[in-house]
Parts: C-alpha cells; sequence; structure tokens
C-alpha cells in the first residue's frame, strides 16, 4: 500500500507540475537552445527536473507521514532517505541556477562531488564489496570509491540526456531492476524511495517524449542520477543478501558505455572532456538514419534488457 501510494503520489504531482513549470519556463525565456551536442531543431523549456523533484519531495514527504518508522527495521534494512535527500536537494539549487544562468563545467563537478560527500557523511556508504567468493571491506577507500560513483553516475546520465525521453527512459528501466531486487531482498526502506523517482519519472516523461514541450535540464539529469547511483549503493550494502557491485554496473550500462566511449573518444581527439560533441551512442544512431523516436526506444530497450540481465545475476547465489 504505502509502496504503491508513493509512486501514485509522485506521478499525479509530476503530471500536473510538470505544465506549470513549462509555462514559467515560457515566460521567464529560460529556454534551451539549439546547437552543440543539442538535436531539437527549435528552443525548448529547461528545468522540468524542477517538477520532478517536487514530485519525488512530495511523495517522499507522503512516505514518511504514513511511516516515519521506515528507519526502525536494523541495521540490514537502514534508511537511506536522509542522505538521499540532502544530496539530491544541493543539487536540485545548483541545477536550478545552471539551467538559468549557466555554470561553468568545473564549479558543477565541485558541487556534484559536495553533494556526494554529503550523502557519505549522512551514512550513503560504499563500505564492503559483496563478491560470490568473499566479503572484500574498503576501508579507507570508502570515501572515494562512494564519491566516485555517484558522481560518475551523475556525470553518466547527464550525457545520455540527448534525446526527448531517453535519460528518463533508461533510468526507469534501472529503477524497474533496482525495485525489484530490493523487494526480493527485503531492503523495505528503499522501496519507496524507487517508487517515488519512478512515479516522477514517468509523470515527466509525459510531457518529454518525441517531440519534447520541456527537457529535464541539468536538474533533472543530475537528480536522476544522484538518486539511481545512490540506491545502486543501498543494493549493494543493504539486505540479507547485498547485490554485488557488477549488478547496478550492468543495470546502468547504456549511460556507463557511453560515458566511456566519450572519455576514449575525447582522449584519442585530444579534446577537453567537458566541452560537448555529438560523437554519442544516440547521434551515432541518428547519423545512421534512425528518427529520433526509433533511437531512443532501441537505447531503452537495450537497457532493459541489461536491466533484466542485472536482475538474473543479482539473484544468483
Amino acid at each position: 500500500m504505502l509502496i504503491s501510494l508513493t509512486f501514485a503520489t509522485a506521478l499525479v504531482v509530476a503530471l500536473l507540475a510538470t505544465p506549470i513549470v513549462r509555462v514559467l519556463a515560457h515566460r521567464r525565456a529560460w529556454l534551451d537552445q539549439p546547437g552543440g551536442r543539442k538535436v531539437h531543431a527549435a528552443p525548448v523549456p529547461r528545468l522540468g527536473g524542477v517538477a520532478m523533484a517536487i514530485a519525488f519531495g512530495v511523495a517522499m514527504g507522503v512516505a514518511i507521514l504514513l511511516s516515519p518508522d521506515l528507519d526502525a527495521v536494523g541495521g540490514l534494512r537502514p534508511n537511506r532517505a536522509p542522505a538521499i535527500l540532502g544530496g539530491a536537494s544541493l543539487l536540485l539549487v545548483v541545477g536550478i541556477i545552471d539551467d538559468i544562468r549557466g555554470m561553468r563545467a568545473l564549479v558543477k563537478l565541485v558541487f556534484q562531488v559536495a553533494a556526494a560527500g554529503l550523502a557519505w557523511w549522512i551514512g550513503l556508504r560504499i563500505e564492503w564489496l559483496y563478491l560470490p567468493w568473499d566479503m572484500v571491506n574498503v576501508g579507507i577507500l570508502s570515501f572515494p570509491l562512494t564519491v566516485g560513483w555517484i558522481v560518475a553516475v551523475i556525470n553518466a546520465v547527464n550525457l545520455i540526456d540527448g534525446l526527448d525521453g531517453l535519460a528518463s527512459g533508461v533510468v526507469l528501466t534501472a529503477l524497474g531492476a533496482f525495485g525489484l531486487l530490493a523487494a526480493v531482498d527485503g531492503v523495505d526502506p528503499t522501496l519507496p524511495i524507487v517508487a517515488a523517482t519512478i512515479g516522477a519519472a514517468i509523470g515527466f516523461l509525459a510531457y518529454n517524449l518525441h517531440p519534447a514541450t520541456i527537457i529535464m535540464g541539468d536538474t533533472g539529469s543530475m537528480f536522476l542520477g544522484f538518486v539511481v547511483g545512490a540506491l545502486a549503493i543501498s543494493l549493494t550494502q543493504d539486505g540479507v543478501q547485498p547485490m554485488p557491485p557488477w549488478v547496478p554496473i550492468i543495470a546502468l550500462g547504456v549511460p556507463i558505455a557511453d560515458t566511456a566511449w566519450a572519455i576514449v573518444r575525447r582522449t584519442a581527439a585530444g579534446s577537453h572532456f567537458f566541452i560537448a560533441d555529438r560523437g554519442h551512442i544516440h547521434h551515432q544512431l541518428l547519423r545512421i538514419g534512425l528518427s529520433q523516436r526509433d533511437a531512443m526506444l532501441l537505447l531503452t530497450a537495450i537497457s532493459a534488457g541489461l536491466a533484466v540481465v542485472a536482475v538474473a545475476l543479482g539473484q544468483v547465489d
């Protein structure tokens, strides 16, 4: 009941909030202009991520009101909401500033590290690597591994956000896998967070499918990237049988592979990593003749297949 209500709340709020944000962005001329790695032909309102964050926050508020003792279930199932809400709130402010006024890539990176560091400080940490043959305590590597993973996922989601609906679609497939694995393993406090994120993303996606009337902007991509990266950590640290690290890596295989290819491509070309280009996977699909919608559906289908593989591997003892 709690999970369904959390999902429904996020979905309804996102469906209502997104057109309001869209109107505001039009009135204030907060528009994303064509050019660079962007493929839309006309200016599109930014800040769709604000609507997602509002929907997520309201849904989480409902979940906390209905089940305030989520953190009372013991060490196997700790409450991850404070760390995720804290880091996401910081990135929400950063994203809004970036989408409205612009922000240098290095400055954004510093704030991403700060948000991930805040989550680590509150208690969301990679402390163990649960491998089939052994459990490895990472010790002093906990902080750099936690921060490095979250920042990497944030930027991977940001880089894959190049077609209408693509970032939301890819993240939704990973969240579906995480939700199934968390439910099977009894990581109860994580499930409302998954449900709230899925509801918010689907509600926004209704307006973001091609031809999109609003895009998520960096506000949305950083929000989704942070939350899905944080949930991946919970999946590998909590529960009766925490998942091995490759399970979330496979579930997020499409954005991770695209980011890895971008690093190789830009390094080989002698380009700065933070300079946008049109060499991403979705650009290559458009170049060979696929439409935006077909390229988005293909990559989302591949991501869904990887999510199925991740769930299957997560069930292997």
